[in-house]
């Protein structure tokens, strides 16, 4: 077993001020451009207003064990990125911005360690870069404003991947690993095994690009095991001894049978990997002047954390062009150290005027190209958002709403308050697991969703999807109507119509 040295680290000196300001200026454009989109876009279905709504529904219950959504046990995944929202929620409210909170605060702590390390290992100017480069990449930029795990897991993944090429040119520290094996701790709570693949995967990946073995020996410190699989495993025992088919669904279904079969639909071409990684990064990805002669020439802190970033990337090319289930999303992690190599390829030009003038350029042509498309983009994310549906609501004065063959869980989000679902599936809440296992949920009493409309529920409000041609139901009126939905409201009460 290797075991850390034992000698202290020299410690680094304290940033100084010459990269202190300029890097406090790159978070907060960065925050300034994530504030911007979460204030022009709204939350959108599935995905952010699902997750928005499975942490509200977590502060609603008090139960910090098991994630609900529709009022229903939603172990589709693990509930650390569920803790994070809800405390935001808790605080500030069920609004978009505070749904928002936790991934805007995962891409500040990741430029800022990307930043400082840069700085350690190359100067100002490259840690500068790296850190800049990184924030304006499209796909990072954009999912700083979203209600989604991949941008808490891409800080685990860099906190890694900086640790490893730090051992490799300092030694082995125990802080420094127990900190490596936190972030595959937090990771695994965030989104299951795929941090252990991150983990494993990218080191054995930075292993084959330096051909060393010296990648891997952080591996065998079975201390930081305890810790990595000790800490998911006490949140995993409570749930499985409320959920006992939990471990078949998480290690057979979840993770296993998605990466082999297509049953999760999410099945893309062999070029989609590749394309995402150069796409998420444009215009950087295409004009950076890539050259392993340049690479070469960085300082060798610099180089050799490059090439141990490229083993992570590399192994997320082969993972996922493999697997079965393909998202943009899944890629995110592997935007830190490409960044990071861009920023190396860029060191000799960024010395002449010409070559810093067009890497300024680079850095501000993504925050004008998304503050000028905002308006047509907010315009075009409505119609994926329970937005205009939860404004319609609260303007004819709120009251009771039920989803009848669908469901909008930014609505309910936004409402602040769970709906009754007429669904005799439950495929309408896209959650895997409650619809594989609603035959157990029936049994043990915790299926919420109705198999038919019940009478005189007190419902004031009927949804229905847009495809429904049916005619009002009795007593109730049309008052909303949009590409998704159709809500009539009880006649009751005044009628009014609102259309978005």
């Amino acid at each position: 077993m290797s075991a850390p040295t034992g000698r202290t680290e020299g410690r680094a000196p304290a940033a100084s001020r010459d990269l202190a300001w300029p890097l406090v200026s790159v978070l907060l454009l960065s925050l300034a451009l994530s504030l911007a989109i979460s204030h022009a876009l709204p939350l959108l279905d599935p995905d952010e207003g699902r997750n928005a709504e499975v942490a509200r529904e977590m502060v609603a219950n008090r139960d910090v064990v098991i994630p609900h959504l529709a009022g229903m046990p939603y172990l589709d995944k693990p509930p650390a990125f569920f803790w994070a929202v809800a405390l935001s929620i808790a605080r500030f409210g069920n609004t978009p911005l505070a749904a928002r909170l936790p991934a805007m605060l995962a891409a500040l702590l990741t430029l800022a360690l990307v930043g400082r390390a840069g700085w350690r290992a190359g100067g100002t100017a490259f840690g500068l870069t790296a850190a800049a480069l990184l924030a304006v990449a499209p796909l990072f930029a954009g999912l700083s404003a979203y209600v989604i795990f991949d941008l808490p897991l891409a800080l685990c993944v860099t906190v890694v991947w900086l640790g490893l090429a730090r051992e490799l040119d300092a030694g082995a520290t125990a802080r420094r690993r127990l900190a490596m094996f936190l972030a595959i701790a937090l990771g695994i709570l965030l989104k299951g095994p795929v941090m252990l693949a991150w983990a494993l995967g990218g080191s054995l990946g930075a292993a084959l690009v330096l051909r060393s073995r010296a990648p891997l020996r952080w591996l065998a410190w079975i201390p930081g095991w305890i810790v990595a699989l000790g800490l998911p495993a006490l949140w995993f025992a409570r749930a499985t001894a409320r959920f006992p088919e939990y471990p078949h669904y998480a290690f057979l279904e979840e993770s296993l049978e998605r990466m082999t079969r297509g049953t999760f639909h999410r099945g893309q071409p062999w070029w989609f990997v590749p394309a995402v990684l150069v796409g998420g990064a444009l215009p950087w990805s295409l004009v950076t002047p890539w050259s392993r002669a340049r690479l070469g020439r960085a300082a060798p802190e610099v180089a050799r954390a490059a090439l141990a970033g490229l083993g992570f990337a590399a192994f997320a090319l082969v993972f996922f062009t493999l697997s079965r289930s393909k998202l943009v999303t899944y890629l995110v992690p592997a935007l830190p150290p490409l960044a990071w190599t861009a920023a190396a390829m860029w060191t000799d030009a960024a010395r002449r005027p010409a070559g810093r003038l067009a890497l300024i350029g680079l850095v501000a042509l993504l925050p004008a190209v998304l503050i000028l498309g905002l308006p047509a983009t907010s315009r075009l994310s409505r119609l994926d958002s329970g937005a205009p549906l939860a404004r319609a609501i609260r303007v004819g004065g709120g009251g009771a709403v039920r989803y009848e063959g669908c469901y909008s869980y930014g609505t309910d989000f936004l409402l602040g308050r769970s709906s009754t679902l007429v669904s005799a599936s439950g495929e309408e809440t896209t959650s895997n697991y409650q619809v594989r296992y609603r035959d157990r949920l029936r049994a043990r009493g915790l299926w919420t969703a109705l198999d038919r409309a019940p009478d005189g529920d007190g419902a004031r409000w009927i949804v229905r999807p847009r495809r429904s041609n049916a005619a009002p139901p009795p007593g109730f009126v049309e008052a909303f109507r949009d590409d998704r939905f159709v809500a009539f409201r009880s006649s009751a009460s005044d009628p009014s119509r609102h259309s978005d």
